[in-house]
């Protein structure tokens, strides 16, 4: 293995270890799996806990795909281990190449959207399973001229158990904060109708687009998202009303608040707030893989930056002193400090 390559599985291992589920690392992976597999596109398209389609990231799909996407995405997905995105896997195989597709595949509608608009005839499928039950799809797609071999099915398998621990070990609502400036829709009590929006709300709503949210990606939004008519259901048993999105990039918090009409005669309407939010320790991974380290060094940055101590890191790992001298020499010229305790402080 090369050490690029090492490089790239020590990053998907530290971004699957963040603790921030698939959504908010889904960009990263799509983009450290198509490096890894020399594919030319990857998807990455999870589901719940109940089995019901949660989110979709896709790194060509044009924006009319995704437009039907969002528009149709039950339809589409409903059934995504038969006959929808990755309908070609075996039931009981894991991961599968499409070498001898039926021809029924060409007719279906992800392959218009997401083959032949980028001209992909190649694919590789691997489901992620936890606990025996299909929680997540990575499909990858190349140009006819370059098919996926068995070989490339086995490395894809390795990615197995990285993703994995990304729907297992999501860390829970203390641990995450807010990454942006907040927007806002206002909506009447049914949450059918959109009076306005205002601050970051259109930009996270195209972050949202293509989860199956009925908002479109391009042009001015009319219409309130699906959320807005659940969060409304809601308040009328409650005086607030609260859920959380996993999204590409991130997660978006929605809190909805009643407003009671100013004016005589004025209609009530439905304030809701959305803002993305971030775990910590994934921002701070993030910091980490921004900056040119190695991967030990990229270890003893995070270890420090997460609490640890100079000694507890080599009683810990075995690595000798005058290796660890080495090594923090170059982080502490990559962050501008010199001394653990500044390392410390300006990783936290």
């Amino acid at each position: 293995m090369s050490y690029r390559s090492k490089r790239r599985w020590q990053e998907l291992d530290l971004l699957c270890r963040a603790g921030a589920g698939l959504g908010p690392i889904a960009p990263a992976v799509c983009g450290i799996l198509r490096e890894l597999l020399r594919a030319e596109a990857v998807l990455l398209f999870w589901l719940d806990e109940e089995g019901l389609p949660a989110g979709l990231f896709h790194e060509s799909t044009p924006d009319c795909a995704a437009q039907l996407f969002g528009e149709g995405y039950e339809r589409f997905f409903a059934n995504p281990f038969e006959d929808g995105v990755s309908f070609s896997l075996e039931k009981d195989r894991p991961a599968s190449v499409l070498m001898n597709p039926r021809r029924d595949y060409f007719c279906a509608k992800t392959f218009s959207l997401l083959m032949k608009a980028g001209e992909h005839l190649a694919k590789l499928n691997m489901k992620v399973l936890v606990e025996n039950r299909p929680r997540a799809v990575v499909v990858l797609f190349r140009k006819r001229r370059k098919p996926f071999t068995h070989a490339d099915e086995a490395y894809l398998m390795e990615a197995q158990p990285h993703l994995q621990r990304a729907i297992e070990s999501q860390l829970p609502d203390g641990r995450w904060e807010r990454s942006n400036l907040p927007g806002h829709m206002l909506v009447d009590p049914t949450g059918s109708r959109l009076f306005a929006m205002s601050g970051e709300a259109p930009r996270l709503l195209e972050a949202c687009a293509i989860i199956g949210q009925d908002i479109r990606r391009s042009g001015s939004t009319t219409l309130p998202p699906r959320f807005a008519q659940e969060l409304c259901r809601r308040l009328e048993t409650s005086t607030t009303a609260e859920d959380v999105l996993d999204i590409p990039l991130g997660r978006l918090r929605l809190i909805a608040t009643p407003m009671n009409g100013t004016s005589a005669g004025a209609e009530d309407r439905i304030l809701i707030s959305l803002a993305m939010e971030l775990p910590r320790r994934l921002r701070t991974i993030q910091d980490i893989l921004g900056l040119s380290l190695s991967p030990l060094q990229r270890s003893i940055a995070l270890f420090a930056a997460e609490g640890g101590s100079r000694a507890d890191y080599l009683d810990t790992t075995g690595i000798s002193k005058e290796a660890m001298k080495k090594h923090l020499k170059a982080i502490y010229r990559a962050l501008s400090v010199n001394s653990w305790e500044g390392l410390v402080k300006v990783l936290q």
